[in-house]
């Protein structure tokens, strides 16, 4: 929390990549994308929930044990090449507030495709 304002963190990784399948559990340096994203979020101690949003039960798995939620599955609409984030982050925003019964102030997205994001 940052001055009253909740935080949201959304991790996008969606698993239909086209060029690099899969590409959200692919390592670096030992470590998937998606842990890497969990390394950072619990660097943050004003991130009050964390979640993915993603239409795949692998990643869904990577993300929790990196300690990122995966509370609910993106839907398939919103898992093709040209939608925007926008959206995904709109969607995950609206689930997660129904979910938790909460209003978040800020959504923070960290793509698990920047990897050495400090």
């Amino acid at each position: 929390m940052i001055a009253n304002k909740k935080i949201l963190a959304v991790v996008p990784a969606r698993g239909g990549s086209k060029g690099i399948p899969l590409k959200n559990l692919r390592q670096i340096g030992g470590k998937s994308l998606v842990s890497r994203v969990g390394d950072v979020i619990r660097q943050v101690p004003a991130i009050d929930r964390s979640v993915v949003s993603t239409d795949n039960e692998q990643i869904a798995g990577e993300a929790e044990r990196a300690g990122i939620s995966a509370p609910f599955r993106r839907n398939k609409k919103l898992s093709g090449d040209r939608i925007c984030d926008h959206d995904v982050l709109v969607d995950a925003l609206v689930t997660m507030e129904v979910f938790d019964s909460c209003r978040y102030d800020i959504i923070l997205m960290l793509q698990p495709t920047s990897p050495f994001r400090t």
